[in-house]
């Protein structure tokens, strides 16, 4: 079963609170209302990282996964030569506010806690390359969400791709089971509630993936 977690509800909060930062910041520096908005941002953005790994590790105990793979993003902010990559002023402030360090440690140790081994796996090439057929190609990534492969015609959600070849480099075998374009394209989306504070399957929620 292919699995997405979006992180909307955590894009919103950031959007939101940091531009409610920014409107109050006053000469001197940030206004008790800005430092009130950014402490809150902070405690939502931990709370949805805890729950995320929560979740991801309670669904592995659910079907008896004793494994997770995790893509190894610890030199993404660097070059072939180790050199620090620009990717301009709106990328770089993107890229540093990534938690994905952060919340492989706590997926770690969550998954820890039950007995869970938690790799973390190189992701070069495997947003390239095609999880049905092998074949890599750069322009096989047509939009954001979406891959193509010219090769065999394949037509999947992107993240789903990648995960699958992670997947592969780990037990260097194929995919078992319906790898159709149909399962690929529509993977099953928890999203966060808010309210509740978990995650829960898109269509409880009454949303579209």
């Amino acid at each position: 079963m292919a699995e997405l977690y979006p992180g909307n509800v955590l894009k919103q909060d950031k959007h939101y609170f940091i531009r409610d930062e920014y409107d109050t910041e006053g000469e001197n520096g940030p206004s008790r209302r800005a430092l009130r908005a950014r402490q809150k941002f902070s405690r939502r953005k931990d709370h949805f990282l805890h729950a995320l790994a929560k979740h991801i590790v309670e669904q592995c105990i659910d079907h008896e996964v004793g494994h997770i793979s995790i893509g190894d993003l610890s030199k993404i902010r660097e070059d072939e030569n180790g050199e620090s990559r620009n990717w301009g002023k709106h990328g770089n402030k993107k890229l540093h506010g990534w938690e994905f360090d952060r919340f492989t440690r706590l997926l770690e140790y969550k998954a820890k806690e039950h007995g869970i081994l938690v790799d973390r796996t190189s992701e070069r090439d495997t947003s390239k390359t095609c999880s049905c057929c092998g074949r890599k190609r750069d322009a096989n990534r047509v939009e954001r969400g979406l891959y193509v492969c010219e090769s065999c015609g394949a037509t999947m959600n992107a993240d789903v791709n990648g995960a699958v070849n992670i997947r592969r480099k780990i037990t260097q075998s194929p995919p078992s089971g319906d790898m159709s374009n149909g399962r690929l394209a529509r993977p099953v989306a928890y999203l966060f509630n808010q309210t509740s504070g978990r995650f829960a399957p898109s269509e409880q929620m009454g949303c579209e993936p």
